[in-house]
């Protein structure tokens, strides 16, 4: 009877089971002296793409499935932050105290404060390099906002204030509020800029580009930086009642 079966092209088992559950997974069913196998199970994980007998993986994934790598493995967050696993990166939930990619920066970390007790208000100065957009997030995670020196008078005070301070000039620029918004330039509040500071014999000073930070090299006015330098300082305005208790 077997014979027969195999003349006429019928198998005699049933699929095996698969060998694999992605990329290189085979199965066989057998004739009386003969068999037939192919690939199967060639889903790959992660979006992974099955390339005939195997998965080829994106960047973050590893293995015959694409499994994904454990970027948190190394404990990555710092200041009790949790590690979030994701595809080819990982985010760290920071403690309300700390902030940055890891967790690593001190929302009440030590600073210089230059205070205006008529007007309420206070101008933290961090001396930590950030980029313009992390500095404006660190002052925002303080209920403040990168300082907004819309008025000369602003500017005279926080040029006499930084004149004060042992600053080495070569790390020498305090990111301010102000960043271009196509070809005009803006505070964070919204305003368009109305006074300005620009170092004489500088020209107008801004070219569309980037953001406002002060500069020792032009004794505290304006310069204008790409906002992704992080190499800058930074000035956070805020009320004069610290937030350091509520963040400890």
């Amino acid at each position: 009877m077997k014979n027969i079966f195999a003349a006429l092209g019928q198998y005699l088992t049933s699929w095996t089971s698969c060998s694999a559950t992605c990329g290189y997974g085979t199965r066989t069913r057998y004739y009386y002296s003969s068999y037939q196998s192919e690939y199967c199970n060639d889903g790959c994980l992660n979006g992974g793409i099955s390339r005939s007998s195997q998965c080829n993986c994106p960047a973050g994934t590893t293995g015959t499935c694409c499994d994904d790598i454990l970027e948190c493995a190394s404990n990555p967050c710092q200041h009790g932050g949790t590690c979030i696993e994701m595809i080819n990166r990982y985010n760290c939930s920071c403690t309300r105290r700390y902030i940055g990619p890891n967790c690593e920066n001190d929302l009440i970390m030590e600073h210089d404060s230059a205070c205006q007790f008529e007007f309420n208000r206070c101008f933290r100065i961090f001396r930590l390099h950030l980029d313009w957009y992390a500095a404006q997030d660190f002052c925002a995670k303080r209920n403040g906002r990168l300082a907004v020196v819309d008025t000369t008078e602003k500017q005279y005070f926080l040029e006499t204030a930084l004149k004060t301070l042992e600053i080495d000039e070569d790390s020498s620029e305090f990111w301010i509020g102000a960043s271009s918004k196509g070809s005009v330039l803006q505070w964070v509040t919204g305003g368009t800029l109305v006074n300005t500071r620009w170092p004489p014999g500088v020209g107008a000073g801004f070219h569309g580009y980037g953001c406002v930070a002060l500069s020792t090299h032009y004794n505290f006015m304006w310069t204008e930086l790409y906002c992704t330098t992080n190499s800058s300082y930074f000035i956070c305005e805020e009320g004069v009642d610290p937030i350091e208790s509520s963040l400890g």
